[in-house]
């Protein structure tokens, strides 16, 4: 990268992290990136962590009850919630969650409804691939596919006008040019990358800032399943399925075969999309309220 272009981004991603429109870490989300980073950290430590959170600590017990786990027995406390579901789990979806509603919870006038539903859903998705394929901790696979848009939610409190412009400029362009392209000729960059500088900046785990910056680049043929190689296959099935109408894109098995993902041929995608179908009025239900 030439010194000039460097100096460019430098300059672009202070104007766009440091500004007052977006909040800065809260002191609860740091404390559990300091129990997520901690080697000997215990189930004690996350419970006392997130039980200061009534409102963090009720949407996790209330997915740890969703068919989406479909445990028999009621989970109600958080102790609970570690025991069954385990502690990498319960973090990473505490994790997940009070990212989302630290830059979006209680902001008025933006509705990023639409966005937070299909970030659970790749987030479904991704933990659905990590399960099959035996590549990645299902729950840490969930998250990164959780997080992986924020950088829409970056651009949209930065520049709440101009984006809402670039997403109708996406939304009816006639050529098919993809969101970042648009967003790259509004703003010097995409929501990628705008969600790999915010995921830095917080000190997020390594493999969600990856998931965030990688998620729409090109998959070379053989590359092997890991984290956001799984993100980028989830978000990909996401956008080729109509899950209302149970329908995946005929372009699917192509871009599949194209992609050469170990495992994952056209019935397993087809085998995934039926559980998503199933799954996403649990998830619109859940995660509907955080956005």
């Amino acid at each position: 990268m030439a010194a000039s272009e460097a100096a460019r981004l430098a300059r672009l991603r202070a104007q766009i992290i440091n500004s007052k429109d977006l909040p800065t870490i809260p002191v609860l989300l740091a404390r559990i990136l300091a129990v997520v980073d901690g080697d000997r950290s215990s189930t004690r430590d996350l419970v006392e962590v997130m039980q200061r959170d009534q409102a963090l600590t009720g949407r996790v017990l209330r997915l740890a009850n969703s068919a989406f786990f479909g445990f028999a027995r009621e989970v109600s406390t958080l102790a609970r919630a570690v025991m069954v579901l385990g502690f990498a789990s319960v973090r990473s979806l505490a994790l997940g969650v009070k990212v989302w509603e630290t830059l979006v919870g209680g902001r008025r006038g933006l509705d990023l409804t639409d966005l937070w539903e299909h970030s659970a859903l790749v987030g479904a998705a991704a933990r659905l691939i990590a399960q099959r394929a035996r590549a990645a901790e299902p729950e840490a696979a969930f998250t990164a596919g959780l997080l992986h848009d924020v950088g829409r939610a970056v651009l949209a409190l930065r520049f709440p006008v101009e984006y809402a412009a670039v997403l109708d400029a996406a939304e009816h362009d006639g050529a098919g040019a993809p969101l970042e392209e648009h967003e790259r000729a509004a703003f010097g960059i995409d929501h990628a990358q705008a969600g790999a500088w915010l995921g830095e900046t917080w000190g997020l785990p390594p493999a969600i800032v990856e998931a965030a910056a990688r998620h729409h680049q090109p998959i070379a043929p053989e590359t092997p399943l890991r984290g956001w190689v799984i993100v980028n296959l989830a978000n990909r099935l996401v956008h080729w399925t109509d899950l209302d109408g149970g329908v995946v894109d005929p372009e699917a098995e192509r871009q599949l075969e194209a992609v050469g993902a170990s495992g994952l041929t056209l019935a397993v995608w087809v085998e995934i999309a039926a559980i998503l179908q199933g799954q996403k009025s649990e998830l619109r239900q859940f995660f509907g309220g955080a956005a």
